[in-house]
């Protein structure tokens, strides 16, 4: 079976015949065309996040993508293939994620003292599934607006919350969220719909505004 392969490349799209296997991942795919792309890999096995791009329009893991699969769901035997958009391009179908490493440091995503037992270690575990992909960023319709950083954090920090002893640098990580993520956030929930670990995103964002801004709530609530 001969299919078309469509793959945003700067501002335009070439398109390729490919005529082998199907029953393979988007990044074989890519490797086995007769023209050198370029895109980021790491592990192709799912666990680093770094192939991510967007495959017939839904942010996926490449590696984690069969073609097959993808030229099942379509009426005719093609397959588009472009650069996550929320991120700049460095080339082909490579982008530079490195924003979503400089918001955790912004939003202080880490530990300043001995972490607590946690209450919920399956709740954490799940948390800690987050591979920083960007296929949650690619999805939401309002990143990129104001000074929305993104569901990582609100997964990150609801998990921290829990752990971190310091008191103040919990307020530090509440204070972040409530000026970084709570007021921009518009719960469309595409997030959890694309997440390629099925992170329950909606439980960490739930969790965040209420340690976050119950208190808040009921200041303004006794004034």
């Amino acid at each position: 079976m001969s299919i078309k392969v469509k793959i945003k490349m700067g501002e335009n799209y070439q398109i390729f015949e490919y005529g082998g296997d199907l029953n393979i991942p988007v990044t074989t795919l890519i490797e086995r065309l007769d023209y050198p792309i370029e895109y980021s890999c790491s592990c192709l096995q799912g666990l680093c996040g770094a192939c991510a791009m967007v495959i017939n329009s839904q942010p996926k893991l490449a590696c984690k993508t069969f073609v097959n699969e993808e030229i099942m769901t379509r009426e005719y035997e093609l397959i588009t293939i472009e650069p996550l958009s929320k991120f700049p391009l460095v080339n082909d179908l490579k982008v530079d994620r490195s924003v979503l490493h400089d918001v955790m440091k912004d939003c202080e995503q880490w530990l300043e003292s001995d972490a607590n037992v946690s209450d919920d270690l399956n709740f954490d575990y799940e948390m800690s599934m987050c591979l920083m992909c960007g296929c949650c960023t690619e999805a939401c319709p309002n990143y990129g607006f104001d000074d929305f950083v993104g569901t990582q954090v609100a997964v990150s920090a609801s998990k921290l919350i829990s752990l971190e002893s310091d008191k103040d640098h919990t307020k530090s990580i509440k204070k972040k969220y409530n000026d970084h993520f709570y007021p921009h956030c518009l719960k469309t929930l595409a997030c959890e719909d694309v997440c390629p670990m099925k992170i329950p995103t909606q439980r960490a964002i739930s969790k965040m505004n209420r340690k976050s801004v119950w208190k808040i709530w009921q200041i303004i609530k006794r004034d």
